[in-house]
């Protein structure tokens, strides 16, 4: 029996170095980065997407199967099967659900110490089942504070603040809160194991109304914002979490991530210090995902918003400029945490007269957005985007749907977007004609390409006739190319195509 086993392992074993070299070399050398990211995967049990490692290893040899989609949206309403909503999140086919608003500390534990009202939580655990019977991985926010257990500051209106910080001697009884909700969700008729700490934290609760859903761990006056009290208080809640269930991944509050390190000036603060504070505290083995937010403004132009990002165009942008922030921070203190941009949407404020409401022109533009920007992300080692809200017409026009349900241009784009990168994996940026951006990917046998001019024209490139199989348009629709001596021409704009082809 013991000989049967080690032959069983040597043999496996074989198969997974073979199968690893073949992965390898069909890969080329622009995706050996991301194989050795899939790998390290093993070696940290909270890390993102963490599973065996025999299933990591084979996910590269069996051509990343199964494909951990790196795609979410959020809802505010209810996802209860039979829902209209539902449905479209469904057939949207996103692998990840953010979930605010659905757990209150302050109503599910209304006294210290007393017994938590599960019943008041029936509802969300509809949702939760459903979304198991659909595949989709929830991400759960718990906030919303009792006001004995914060530092008792006000909102913006005047009253005690249910988003504000919470005192020292709270942060055991969060923790025990906390336990309580990852001992009842992490079972197979739930199967929770993500859980975000707040929602923006890096705002100051005087900044935002007391009940507000984001927020407020933020002190304006302190030189980490806050963020030193929030890394004390993951420094406590963290080792309760995962010693109810090791495969827990802690989320960091998304952050709002306003400026980069910029003191924005008097009543504001440097929040972008926030993130600082919460590795100066020694809070860094505490976390295993760091998210943040963008929120880039129409202005009715055609425009990347992705890029021309008021503080962040130096840095690169919204998506990656962010993103390269939190990763010079976290050099700082020899800390390396994956990235989520777990909330965005491009926006259209009301206050702006082309807003009320915005023409066909801004839903075009967002619709492009999506696949820029989510696209840009992944070329930068972004582990995965949520898009705000997938109900609409959302906050600021950022919904994926209108308020009757139907499927706004932002949705359609980003199912095709979803559809077409499905079981691919990275290998680097496309050289086309001067003045398009371009990545590629590999699925199976096929390579697939993400191309879009720059700025807002029309080019041609040029794809050899043996090498082209097929190319999209940003929704799905067919392009039959012009055959021009032995290339195949297509025309290339400020809407991103798919190109697939053969290596």
């Amino acid at each position: 029996m013991r000989k049967q086993v080690s032959l069983s392992l040597g043999f496996l074993l074989t198969v997974l170095v073979l199968g690893m070299i073949i992965a390898l070399t069909e890969m080329g050398p622009n995706s050996i980065a991301v194989t050795e990211v899939s790998l390290a995967r093993s070696e940290a049990p909270h890390a993102l997407f963490a599973s065996d490692s025999i299933s990591l290893y084979l996910s590269v040899i069996m051509n990343n199967y199964p494909w951990i989609s790196p795609f979410g949206a959020e809802s505010n309403p209810l996802l209860l099967p039979g829902t209209r909503i539902y449905t479209r999140t469904v057939d949207l086919g996103v692998g990840w659900v953010r979930l605010n608003n659905r757990i209150s500390w302050r109503l599910l534990q209304p006294q210290r110490g007393g017994p938590i009202l599960w019943e008041n939580l029936a509802s969300f655990e509809s949702e939760l089942r459903a979304l198991k019977a659909a595949g989709i991985r929830p991400i759960v926010i718990v906030d919303d504070y009792p006001l004995w257990a914060t530092l008792g500051r006000k909102g913006a209106d005047g009253q005690p603040s249910y988003c504000d910080a919470l005192k020292d001697d709270a942060f055991a009884d969060y923790a025990q809160f906390l336990r309580a909700l990852v001992a009842r969700y992490k079972s197979p008729e739930f199967d929770v194991h993500d859980w975000e700490l707040g929602n923006e934290p890096d705002v100051d609760p005087r900044l935002v109304p007391s009940t507000s859903p984001f927020g407020c761990w933020g002190d304006i006056e302190d030189p980490y914002y806050g963020g030193r009290r929030y890394g004390e208080m993951l420094k406590v809640v963290a080792p309760a979490i995962r010693a109810e269930d090791p495969t827990a991944r802690i989320w960091i509050g998304g952050l709002l991530l306003n400026s980069p390190g910029i003191n924005e000036g008097p009543g504001k603060g440097t929040p972008g210090l926030f993130f600082k504070g919460i590795l100066e505290s020694g809070a860094a083995p505490h976390f295993d995902i760091v998210a943040y937010h963008a929120y880039p403004t129409y202005i009715n132009r055609y425009h990347d918003y992705d890029l021309n990002a008021h503080w962040w165009t130096s840095w690169g942008g919204n998506t990656l400029g962010k993103a390269a922030y939190l990763r010079e921070i976290m050099n700082q203190y020899g800390v390396d945490k994956p990235l989520f941009l777990n909330e965005t949407g491009l926006m259209c404020p009301e206050y702006y007269s082309w807003c009320t409401p915005p023409d066909e022109q801004f839903f075009q533009i967002q619709a492009s957005h999506v696949v820029r920007s989510f696209v840009r992300g992944i070329s930068g080692g972004i582990r995965g985007f949520v898009w705000y809200t997938i109900n609409g017409p959302g906050w600021r026009y950022t919904g994926l749907l209108n308020s009757d349900g139907s499927p706004k241009p932002v949705y359609i784009a980003y199912q095709v977007m979803i559809q077409q990168l499905q079981n691919t994996r990275y290998l680097g940026t496309t050289a086309y004609t001067q003045g398009t951006e371009g990545y590629t990917f590999r699925r199976g046998s096929e390579i697939v390409d993400v191309v879009w001019a720059v700025e807002n024209q029309v080019l041609t490139v040029d794809i050899p006739q043996d090498k082209f199989l097929r190319a999209l348009t940003r929704d799905g629709a067919p392009i039959t190319p012009i055959l021009a001596g032995t290339n195949y021409q297509i025309s290339v704009g400020f809407e991103p195509v798919y190109i697939v082809r053969r290596p």
